[in-house]
């Protein structure tokens, strides 16, 4: 099983907790069956546990992030698949260094593609380079001081 696949398990959960707040841990017992199913547990269960459990610790963080970059739109109003994209992809980018940056943007990217409106690529892809670009740039002051 591809981590693609375990990718959008990952973005289905973050979405089931948006839309519903007080599953917490069953709604991620319950996408276990149906994932053990697939073999995907096998080999990225430990890749979607992490995603998970560093998506809601740094929650505030996430979407502060995301929220900068989105410009005239506030959080609660962006598409849940779109922010499950994102959230997703910026825990990735902030918090999984061993996951290349450009190999995380094209997955979100794609996400969209399969998962949210025809819009919704480019405004992804605009809101991870920005802050792909901020993140480089705190990298490169750091190093300089």
């Amino acid at each position: 099983m591809s981590r693609r696949l375990a990718r959008e398990a990952a973005m289905c959960l973050l979405y089931e907790r948006e839309i519903n707040r007080d599953a917490g841990d069953e709604t991620l017992e319950e996408m276990k069956d149906v994932l053990q199913t697939e073999k995907i547990m096998e080999k990225h269960g430990a890749y979607i546990g992490q995603v998970l459990k560093t998506a809601e610790e740094k929650r505030e963080e996430i979407d502060a992030r995301i929220a900068k970059y989105s410009h005239s739109w506030k959080i609660e109003r962006l598409s849940k698949v779109d922010l499950s994209i994102l959230r997703l992809a910026v825990t990735e980018i902030y918090y999984m260094q061993e996951i290349p940056v450009k190999v995380t943007i094209n997955e979100a990217v794609e996400m969209a593609k399969k998962y949210s409106l025809d819009k919704s690529p480019k405004f992804i892809n605009g809101v991870l380079g920005a802050i792909y670009e901020e993140k480089t740039n705190e990298g490169q002051a750091a190093q300089e001081s």
